[in-house]
């Protein structure tokens, strides 16, 4: 009987190197899409991990969910979009999602997983409910880590 790898080794990051980690890609990302980030918009937030039967861990573990906008035009949303997803193709990026909308308050998303270290990075349309976007949002997540020196909990 298998655990379906639910004890195999998580991989080890402190938190100080996933933000640096997340906020490099959202700024690599905010290039390719030809966008400046918003000077002191970025927030990080940090999660426990939390297993399939709601369990969490002692040992230290975490994911990493960063954010950060930029102005752009509504109607420039989609050729931004396009151009990540072409950016994350040609990187090697798993692309997991792709949307483009028809409406007046969204315009387009896409999300890929980078296969290195399974961070998930996306970018959609953002802003007020119901008034048109005027901003894109950048998002980084990480895979379920344990930092540095911890003792991982078996499930």
């Amino acid at each position: 009987m298998s655990d379906e790898g639910k004890n195999a080794p998580l991989p080890r990051m402190s938190k100080e190197e996933a933000t640096t980690r997340a906020e490099e890609y959202a700024s690599r990302m905010a290039e390719a899409a030809g966008v400046s980030l918003r000077e002191g918009d970025a927030e990080t937030y940090f999660y426990d991990c939390v297993g399939k039967n709601d369990e969490v861990a002692g040992d230290g573990r975490f994911s990493l969910y960063h954010a950060v906008h930029a102005d752009l035009p509504k109607e420039e949303h989609t050729a931004a979009v396009r151009k990540l997803r072409a950016d994350f193709k040609e990187k090697g990026y798993e692309v997991t999602g792709y949307r483009e909308y028809e409406d007046d308050y969204r315009t387009a998303t896409v999300s890929a997983t980078i296969p290195d270290d399974r961070f998930t990075v996306d970018v959609s349309s953002s802003g007020p409910s119901r008034k048109p976007s005027k901003t894109l949002l950048f998002g980084v997540r990480t895979p379920c880590l344990l930092p540095p020196g911890a003792t991982q909990e078996t499930q």
